[in-house]
């Protein structure tokens, strides 16, 4: 399975989930004619950058009001601390890279957390340096400091990332930053790579002032990955299918709008964040593309038991995880989407 990497330039179950706004939901109050929304609570994978900007779409085209929902948005600081929102009830789902489930669950630190649907059918998992670092290729990040936030999946995947790609993992050092922080770290030369997303690239570029980006993806020599999906508790899949079945379509349907129109997409993100670089974000928006529709024709948000059966072999086979995980273990699949 190795290959030469190459280098590119739970809850508390009721009736009607009722939790604490924390950016702000933009729906409208009941009335005789509409009764109450679900209130729920949804945590974005990586803070509020533009890859992240399609719950905003759903919420701003009113995908959510049709669906019955109120989503109250909080931006996410990683896949391990977006398990431990929904797994201890202050969210209902939650953006969680599907590797990071499957390295926590084998680990005893995910019992109960379920995917029901992907949203990026590859991992976009990656580490990205600045060009002229002197890291071109995985063996060059020996002696160098890496940054990422503490429960990010890069740092989960790196111990077999760099088993694959003949690294000596105990010659990196990691440092932990919030992900606000990590383009501005690499900018100023504070670190010398850090774990990003594939898409991050344009929000990595910015942050140094246009100068080109050396990016590893992880992908390049661990195949078979899903990237991050929604996550949710086996509590709220049990409980209230419906309710799942509804926030993931509506969700999916802001994924796909945002896709296919990252200009205003991103537009959105800025009115709902406006910390955040509106021709940046529609430019993450533009490379995410191609990681979220699925190649053979099934619906957005499809996976496979046997792809996800492949994924935990190529995982313990990397030295991973030992356990014994089973597909149905980790994911929903009567509720995946179906079109």
């Amino acid at each position: 399975m190795r290959r030469v990497p190459r280098v590119i330039t739970i809850t508390v179950l009721v009736a009607t989930f009722s939790l604490p706004a924390a950016c702000g939901s933009g729906e409208q109050e009941p009335s005789p004619a509409r009764p109450a929304a679900d209130r729920v609570t949804w945590v974005t994978g990586f803070g509020a950058f533009g890859r992240e900007a399609y719950v905003y779409v759903a919420q701003e085209k009113g995908f959510f009001r049709e669906a019955g929902i109120e989503v109250t948005v909080q931006p996410g600081q990683g896949s391990g601390e977006n398990l431990a929102a929904v797994l201890g009830g202050r969210a209902q789902f939650a953006a969680v890279d599907f590797t990071a489930t499957l390295i926590s669950a084998a680990g005893g630190k995910a019992e109960g957390a379920v995917a029901v649907a992907a949203l990026h059918q590859r991992t976009l998992a990656a580490l990205m340096a600045l060009d002229g670092s002197g890291i071109s290729r995985p063996k060059d990040l020996e002696g160098k400091t890496v940054a990422d936030t503490a429960s990010s999946v890069i740092r989960m995947m790196f111990p077999s990332y760099a088993r694959l790609t003949g690294v000596d993992a105990s010659k990196v050092k990691w440092v932990s930053l919030q992900p606000a922080q990590l383009a501005a770290n690499l900018a100023s030369g504070q670190v010398d790579a850090i774990g990003q997303y594939v898409v991050g690239q344009p929000t990595v570029r910015n942050a140094a002032k246009g100068k080109e980006i050396k990016v590893l993806p992880f992908g390049d020599v661990i195949t078979d990955l899903y990237g991050s999906a929604v996550t949710t508790s086996a509590t709220v899949a049990t409980g209230r299918p419906d309710l799942v079945r509804r926030f993931t379509g509506a969700l999916l349907k802001g994924l796909a709008y945002a896709v296919e129109h990252p200009q205003e997409a991103a537009g959105i993100l800025v009115a709902k964040q406006p910390a955040q670089n509106a021709e940046v974000a529609a430019a993450e928006l533009a490379l995410m593309a191609s990681y979220v529709r699925p190649a053979d024709g099934t619906p957005m948000g499809a996976m496979s038991r046997e792809r996800v059966e492949r994924a935990i072999t190529v995982l313990r086979t990397a030295g991973a995880f030992d356990e014994q995980l089973t597909p149905e273990s980790v994911v929903s699949f009567d509720l995946l989407p179906k079109g």
